[in-house]
């Protein structure tokens, strides 16, 4: 899966992938995670999402990675805040207060850019990569935060009646990238209430990720 895949997608308004609002799953389980005011989360393949918003009202400060500028600057403008924009080391980066969003290719992101990360809230980010890319991009992130703790929200559904994005993931399919490194706990798991594309009825899961040196 290329780039242009998804610049591609933001180009056609072909965002589906977007949810709109604060996703209910976060809602309800973020204190998991254990934060303290002013923690700092990482959201990967964060896009334009409502729930960056929430995170910051919260009072965490949040980093993104996010491929296409264009959903960059819709986020910043839907939060009423000017942004600065810099370029750091290969990247261009929006800042605001408590928010940076780092526009260009997760890969090769590295602690230079990413550091000192408390927590990972992933919800569009594994479901989005074919299995291909899953092992490459599970090391980055585990290298980037340092095997932080995790909440990850994905989509499980009949694979079989539609392709993804976005892909159907389940526990065996987390724990091949990511233990021994963690232990994985579902949280929940509800009816989405949607069809994926249309067609397959899903389920949204809820899984925390803690490191098992905590």
């Amino acid at each position: 899966m290329k780039a242009s895949f998804w610049f591609e997608k933001w180009q056609a308004r072909d965002i589906a992938f977007h949810e709109g609002k604060v996703n209910k799953l976060l809602e309800k389980h973020i204190d998991t995670l254990k934060l303290r005011d002013g923690s700092h989360v990482f959201v990967p393949l964060c896009g334009k999402t409502k729930d960056i918003a929430w995170l910051l009202h919260k009072g965490y400060k949040v980093t993104g990675a996010e491929l296409s500028e264009e959903a960059v600057k819709e986020l910043f403008e839907e939060l009423h805040v000017e942004p600065l924009v810099d370029n750091f080391l290969g990247f261009k980066v929006y800042k605001s207060l408590n928010l940076t969003v780092y526009v260009g290719d997760y890969f090769n992101l590295t602690t230079a850019h990413v550091h000192s990360v408390d927590a990972v809230y992933d919800r569009a980010a594994f479901i989005a990569l074919p299995a291909s890319m899953l092992r490459n991009y599970s090391r980055k992130l585990m290298a980037l935060s340092k095997t932080a703790p995790q909440l990850l929200v994905g989509y499980r559904y009949d694979q079989s009646l539609v392709p993804g994005p976005p892909f159907s993931i389940d526990e065996i399919t987390i724990g091949k990238y990511y233990r021994p490194d963690y232990q994985l706990t579902c949280l929940d798991s509800v009816d989405s209430g949607e069809k994926i594309k249309g067609i397959a009825p899903a389920f949204e899961d809820c899984w925390l990720l803690c490191p098992n040196d905590s």
